[in-house]
């Protein structure tokens, strides 16, 4: 059974009559009839009463049309769907860290609008490691995170360096400086994040850390701000944060005070990320990429 089979059942089953039915077809009478037969022996039953100068449909026959008629409808409304479906907007599942400022992300949006309007910018929010491995796994397609990234089947692009700063209290004999050095903080005890978030930057901070003098670090087994912010406030420690994240600010509005590190050799940048092989693909995220390199030029944003 076939679809040419079926438009011919209908059409002799509307017309009522071999050669009419033919002539609507654009076919002959004879190959006509012949696929009836085939597909009435197929069926096991009679579809048609022929009689001399006339045609009638059999009681099975009349059942079988309305099914007909649905299976036709249905097949003829296929291209209809692909249309939709070519016209639907694209989708770029895109993600971010929370722990960042948002212009970044709010930089890649903006441009996505621009040069590629329409598409669909659902954004999941997780730390930079999260992020990692949801681009790994193929179920995002961009994120904004913290650089750098060591596996190679992903591509990344710095858009922004953050500035640091030493978190202390109000009362820390340091909190009257304009600026600390590494060499300043080499005595004293400097609290970490859980490395977790981005096994790779946090590990390059404490190695930088160490490599300047700073030998008593500690590292928290959480991200808590907070508590970070109470163990500085408790233990007389001290604490990096870039003042243009939410922990900076959290710092600034809690008390403690924030003296801005000098510090060339530390970098510390933000950036998007992606699946190496889907720019050559072309389509909305190379449009994007080939946007923020001609946007960055050869400075980063400062935060």
């Amino acid at each position: 059974m076939d679809i040419q089979q079926l438009r011919y059942f209908v059409a002799v089953a509307e017309e009522l009559h071999f050669g009419r039915a033919a002539e609507r077809l654009h076919v002959t009478s004879s190959p006509l009839s012949r696929r009836i037969r085939e597909l009435e022996k197929e069926l096991g039953a009679d579809l048609f009463d022929r009689r001399y100068h006339q045609v009638e449909l059999t009681p099975f026959g009349r059942t079988f049309l309305g099914p007909v008629r649905d299976v036709l409808a249905r097949f003829d409304a296929l291209p209809e769907l692909a249309a939709g479906a070519a016209a639907a907007p694209a989708v770029v599942r895109v993600g971010a860290t929370p722990l960042a400022p948002t212009q970044v992300l709010d930089l890649v949006l903006e441009t996505f609008e621009k040069v590629s309007p329409g598409v669909e910018l659902p954004v999941t929010l997780e730390p930079s490691a999260g992020l990692l491995g949801l681009l790994a796994a193929r179920k995002l397609d961009l994120a904004v995170v913290h650089l750098p990234v060591d596996d190679p089947g992903l591509a990344s692009l710095a858009l922004a360096e953050y500035r640091f700063a030493v978190a202390m209290r109000a009362d820390d004999p340091l909190a009257g400086r304009s600026e600390l050095t590494i060499a300043d903080l080499a005595d004293r005890e400097m609290l970490l994040t859980s490395h977790k978030v981005h096994p790779l930057v946090m590990n390059g901070l404490r190695d930088h850390l160490r490599e300047g003098g700073v030998t008593r670090i500690r590292e928290l087994p959480h991200s808590d701000v907070v508590q970070v912010a109470a163990h500085i406030t408790h233990s007389r420690a001290l604490s990096l944060t870039t003042p243009s994240t939410i922990s900076g600010r959290i710092f600034g509005e809690i008390g403690l005070v924030l003296v801005p590190l000098h510090d060339p050799e530390l970098h510390f940048r933000l950036g998007v990320v992606w699946p190496t092989r889907d720019e050559a693909k072309g389509g909305p995220i190379a449009e994007v990429l080939g946007a923020l390199r001609e946007r960055r030029g050869d400075s980063l944003i400062i935060l």
